[in-house]
């Protein structure tokens, strides 16, 4: 140690740069150990799985593991609960670090309105596939005076006439007035009832 000490007095120069090396290494250990710090370099998180869950209980789940949470869309799915998240990024599993956000899509609160497609002067059979494709339901089939058969002639929802684009609650049930095939429809009867009725009034002014 005498020694040591006796060749740094000897050789000032080499003394300073040993310094100057002991105070860049302390210095590098001090910044490595200040960024490891700062950004949590070994404090990592499994993000959970929260699809399933209401967004009450996801919010607990991730604030408790220091986790942060968005509601960024919402979608209509038959198969969650109103209200219930079905999809969240990051996926569960993933590896995160604490104060991440987890963005979540949750099942709509309300039930999807369907337009009506247009189904009239088509087959019973193609009318019906196309409104169970689009959500709808056909609860009933009447036949109705007309000469084609098995044409859709209008389509009915509570008694009231629907038109192509009219908005109905998915999985509503619609009725169907078909043509029979044995005659003209009410509509043209009615048509030209009216027609000789005028033609009749019309003659007795004369």
């Amino acid at each position: 140690m005498n020694k040591l000490i006796q060749f740094f007095k000897a050789h000032p120069i080499i003394k300073h740069i040993v310094y100057i090396i002991l105070v860049a290494i302390l210095l590098i250990v001090m910044v490595a150990v200040y960024l490891n710090l700062y950004t949590n370099h070994n404090d990592r998180l499994s993000v959970p799985d929260v699809c399933g869950l209401r967004v009450e209980s996801a919010a607990k789940l991730l604030e408790g593991k220091g986790l942060l949470y968005e509601v960024i869309d919402s979608v209509y799915s038959k198969d969650v609960p109103k209200g219930f998240i079905v999809e969240q990024t990051p996926t569960a599993g993933s590896i995160v670090k604490q104060e991440r956000k987890i963005y979540l899509v949750i099942n709509s609160h309300s039930d999807r309105a369907i337009p009506l497609p247009n189904v009239v002067d088509l087959s019973v059979r193609q009318a019906t596939s196309i409104i169970e494709a689009s959500g709808l339901k056909v609860e009933k089939v009447t036949y109705k005076p007309s000469d084609f058969k098995d044409l859709v002639l209008g389509v009915y929802y509570k008694g009231k006439e629907l038109h192509e684009g009219t908005l109905l609650l998915d999985g509503s049930a619609v009725e169907f007035y078909v043509g029979d095939g044995n005659g003209e429809s009410d509509s043209i009867t009615t048509a030209i009832d009216s027609l000789v009725y005028r033609e009749v009034i019309e003659g007795e002014e004369l």
